[in-house]
C-alpha cells in the first residue's frame, strides 16, 4: 500500500472514530454575552495563519459584489441570540476551484468554491450551505473537536501525514488510480491545504467533524434557513444535485461536499427534518426560493467555473454551465470564447481525424462568434491565430495574430505571438 493510500486510510479511520463529546454551549446560549476561552483564541490565531498560508497559494475568486451578496446572506441567517452575544465577526470568499466545496474556520472565515456555487439552483440552497458552515462556527464544533483527547490526536496527525503529502506533491509526483488522498492534488486548493499541513483546515475541508457534529450542522443550517424565511425543501435537493453529478467528476472530488457517502447523509437529515421538524414550514406557500441578485452573481460565477473544469478536462461539466449562461445570456462573449476553449481540446483529444476537424471547425465558430460580439476583445483573435497555425493557413493566421496584437499590444505574450509572425512572413 503506498503511503498516499496508507495516509488517507489513518485519516478516514481515525475520523470515523472520534467523537468530540466535550460541552461546549453554543455562542448566545442562555442569552450569555459570548467570551472565548484561552484554548478558543489559540485556535482563531491558527485558523488566521492557515487562512493566510492558503490564500497565497490557492486562487481567490475576486468578485467583491459576490462577497457583499454572501454577507449579507449570512446577516439574514444569523439568529439575534448569536448577534446580541457577539463573536467572531463572519466574513465570506469564494475560492476559484471547480471541486464542491464551503468551508468554514473557527475564526468565522466561510469559503465557497466556484464549483459548488455553480451548481446551485436558487438563493435557498445557497443558504443551506451557509447555513451549515455558520452552524460549525456559531456552535464552537472546531473547539469541541480539540478538546476531544482523541480529536486532539487527529489534529496532530493529520498535520503530518498532510505534510508528507506535501513532499510528494513537492516533488512532482502524481496521484495513481484510487489514490484518493493522492489525487487531492489536481486540485490547487486541495493541494495547498494538504501540501502546506493545514490541520484545521483539512478537518474543515477536506474530512468533517465527524457523524455528530456535521448531523448537528445539518439541524442548525435547517434551522437558520427557516427562520430566515427560506423554502426548507430545497435543502435536500442541493445535496441531490450535488451528489447526481458525482460520476462526471472524478477523483478530484475529495472535499466534504464532493464525497458520495457524506452527500447522502446530508440527503438524509434535512429529509428527516423535512418531514418532521420543519414540515409546517415547508407547506408555506411564500417561502423565498430565489432571487434576482442570485441569478445577477451567479451567472459569471457559472461561466469562470467552466473554464476551470475545462481545464481539468471535464467537458461535459463545462457544457453544461456554459448552455446554462447563454441560455440566460446568448451575447456573452467570454463564454462563446470559453466554448471554443472546450471544442479546441476536445479536438486535440479527438481519435479519429472526422471527429478531430469536426471539433476543429465548432471552435472556429465559436471564437469567430465571440469577436463579432465584442469587436474590442482581443482574446478571441490570439485563439483563432493559433487554430489557424495549426492547419497551415498562414493568411488567417497571420491576419488573426496582427489583429490580438492591435487591441493588446501590451499582451504578456506579445513577444511570443511576435515571433510566430515572423515564421509566418518566411
Amino acid at each position: 500500500m503506498g503511503r498516499r493510500v496508507l495516509a488517507g486510510v489513518i485519516i478516514l479511520s481515525l475520523l470515523a472514530s472520534a467523537c468530540a463529546s466535550r460541552n461546549v454551549p453554543p455562542i448566545g446560549a442562555g442569552g450569555r454575552p459570548f467570551k472565548p476561552e484561552a484554548d478558543e483564541r489559540s485556535l482563531w490565531a491558527k485558523a488566521e495563519k492557515e487562512e493566510e498560508a492558503l490564500l497565497k497559494r490557492a486562487k481567490p475568486y475576486d468578485d467583491p459584489l459576490l462577497e457583499e451578496y454572501l454577507g449579507k446572506i449570512g446577516d439574514r441567517l444569523l439568529s439575534d441570540e448569536v448577534r446580541a452575544a457577539g463573536g467572531p465577526g463572519f466574513k465570506f470568499g469564494v475560492i476559484r476551484d471547480p471541486t464542491l466545496n464551503a468551508f468554514a474556520m473557527p475564526n468565522g472565515r466561510v469559503y465557497v468554491h466556484t464549483g459548488l456555487l455553480s451548481r446551485l439552483d436558487n438563493e435557498a440552497q445557497l443558504a443551506t450551505v451557509l447555513g451549515h458552515e455558520m452552524t460549525h462556527v456559531t456552535d464552537r464544533h472546531a473547539l469541541r473537536f480539540s478538546r476531544d483527547a482523541q480529536s486532539k490526536q487527529i489534529l496532530y496527525t493529520v498535520g503530518a501525514i498532510a505534510a508528507s503529502i506535501g513532499v510528494a506533491v513537492a516533488a512532482g509526483s502524481r496521484a495513481r488510480a484510487g489514490d484518493q488522498v493522492g489525487a487531492a492534488v489536481l486540485s490547487q486548493t486541495a493541494n495547498a491545504v494538504l501540501g502546506l499541513g493545514l490541520a484545521l483546515a483539512t478537518i474543515a475541508a477536506i474530512n468533517g467533524y465527524g457523524r455528530d457534529l456535521e448531523r448537528e450542522a445539518d439541524q442548525g443550517g435547517m434551522n437558520a434557513l427557516v427562520r430566515a424565511g427560506y423554502d426548507p425543501t430545497e435543502a435536500p435537493k442541493v445535496f441531490k444535485v450535488l451528489q447526481s453529478e458525482s460520476k462526471d467528476r472524478g477523483p478530484v472530488e475529495t472535499f466534504f461536499f464532493g464525497s458520495h457517502p457524506r452527500l447522502q447523509e446530508r440527503i438524509e437529515t434535512t429529509g428527516r427534518l423535512l418531514e418532521t421538524t420543519y414540515a409546517s414550514a415547508a407547506a408555506e406557500p411564500d417561502r423565498i426560493k430565489n432571487t434576482e441578485d442570485f441569478d445577477l452573481r451567479m451567472r459569471t460565477v457559472v461561466r469562470e467555473n467552466a473554464y476551470e473544469d475545462i481545464r481539468l478536462g471535464r467537458f461535459a461539466l463545462a457544457q453544461r454551465q456554459l448552455d446554462r449562461v447563454l441560455t440566460i445570456t446568448p451575447r456573452d462573449p467570454i463564454a462563446q470564447l470559453y466554448y471554443g476553449d472546450l471544442h479546441r481540446l476536445q479536438a486535440q483529444r479527438a481519435r479519429s481525424l472526422a471527429d478531430k476537424a469536426a471539433e476543429s471547425q465548432k471552435a472556429l465558430e465559436r471564437y469567430e462568434r465571440s469577436a463579432e460580439l465584442d469587436s474590442s476583445f482581443p482574446d478571441p483573435h490570439r485563439q483563432l491565430g493559433f487554430l489557424y497555425y495549426q492547419q497551415k493557413d498562414r493568411e488567417r493566421a497571420k491576419a488573426a495574430f496582427e489583429k490580438y496584437l492591435a487591441l493588446k499590444p501590451d499582451a504578456p505574450d506579445a513577444k511570443r505571438i511576435k515571433e510566430y509572425l515572423l515564421e509566418l512572413d518566411r
